[in-house]
């Protein structure tokens, strides 16, 4: 019989995580399997409600995982997207979330805000939206990974595009329904990007996965590109992607499908005046950048972890400027690293500290400072 999840609404997922970010983490009470909080609800049909014994074999399972990729270990430098790959297999896996419960958005607020916010707390930190049902939960998100990404048990490499997949990309696959919700063509695209990144280099694949994935969804509305031939949707992908088409028959005809969905051949076709509008809607550049350096001020400014130096950096990468001095540069890295070791804001850290590492350092003018910092005094500041 269908062992029915525990569901917390949103409003009471609210007040809860609202609670247990006041309090924080050291004090929260700790995971309850046989006294849930009065707002958890079940389905009054259906199945049997789940068992305590269940919901504390889950919590031991979370633990076990996130504790093989650093949390609650101190002076270990957590390996979150290890953490991410893993759980996401699991969840896949799991007979737990094997039916239509886990389609319920208040059935992971239950699991991240009930049965683990210490784990998401160190995932994400304070953001609410990871505790809260949807695309960004914590654990929901790597449970539509992990089913969408799924080669088949029978695959020596089953689970090895959770891996390869960088943040970016399983955030395009996975939060776009028309994609994430069909498993055929999210597992076609994700080989498609694995295809690309070792033809482009992973390091261009942020642009290219974006502009291929308003491409993607246009010729989706035209015709659904999960019912083609898998070589013909394999060689409609590798075009997108830029990839030269290794599908393509012999005698250079191109297929019947493809034919289909390239037929106008015009660069003003209806289809692609569409993917221009979308893709002017993408941010321009910089946008990124000043986004990831105002949210690490925000969440830094609420700790107190601002030093005069990395406020002032932050302020100059939210204003589009790049030129940093090298006190600033300091500044902000020793900033960095305080939320990266507290497992927070990855993707912004990741976006300043790739700003940092080609941002030429000025030296030796009396407006940025001398070359290096006195030793002693730096060593002042990284003992605060």
């Amino acid at each position: 019989m269908t062992a029915l999840l525990p569901r917390l609404p949103g409003p009471a997922c609210d007040d809860i995580v609202r609670s247990f970010l006041t309090a924080g983490p050291s004090r929260w009470t700790g995971f309850r399997p046989d006294s849930l909080p009065d707002q958890v609800r079940f389905a009054a049909t259906g199945g049997t409600p789940i068992n305590a014994v269940s919901l504390a074999r889950l919590r031991q399972d979370l633990i076990a995982m996130a504790e093989r990729h650093g949390f609650g270990r101190e002076g270990v430098r957590p390996s979150q997207a290890d953490f991410d790959a893993e759980t996401a297999a699991w969840l896949a896996q799991s007979d737990l979330f094997a039916t239509g419960e886990a389609l319920r958005d208040d059935v992971w607020a239950f699991v991240a805000a009930v049965v683990a916010p210490d784990i998401v707390y160190w995932r994400f930190g304070s953001s609410a939206e990871r505790y809260a049902g949807g695309v960004r939960n914590t654990f929901q998100r790597l449970w539509m990974r992990g089913r969408g990404l799924d080669r088949g048990a029978g695959h020596p490499q089953r689970w090895r595009l959770l891996d390869e997949l960088t943040e970016d990309a399983l955030v395009q696959i996975t939060e776009r329904p028309s994609i994430g919700g069909d498993t055929v063509l999210a597992l076609a695209v994700a080989e498609a990007w694995l295809r690309a990144a070792r033809h482009h280099g992973k390091s261009a694949m942020e642009d290219i996965m974006r502009r291929a994935i308003l491409r993607i969804r246009v010729r989706n509305e035209i015709r659904s590109l999960a019912n083609l031939p898998a070589t013909d949707l394999a060689s409609f992908l590798d075009g997108v992607f830029g990839v030269p088409d290794q599908t393509a028959p012999a005698n250079g005809r191109q297929s019947e499908a493809q034919h289909t969905l390239d037929a106008a051949g015009s660069t003003q076709s209806a289809d692609d005046e569409q993917v221009a509008a979308l893709e002017a809607e993408l941010p321009r550049p910089g946008t990124s950048l000043a986004n990831a350096a105002q949210n690490v001020k925000q969440v830094a400014g609420r700790r107190g972890w601002l030093s005069p130096k990395s406020q002032t950096a932050l302020e100059t990468l939210s204003s589009g400027r790049a030129s940093l001095d090298r006190g600033e540069r300091n500044a902000l890295d020793y900033l960095l690293s305080r939320l990266s070791d507290a497992g927070m804001l990855k993707e912004d850290i990741f976006q300043l500290r790739s700003a940092l590492s080609v941002d030429p350092v000025p030296t030796g003018s009396p407006d940025t400072g001398p070359e290096r910092p006195r030793r002693r005094s730096w060593a002042i500041w990284r003992a605060r």
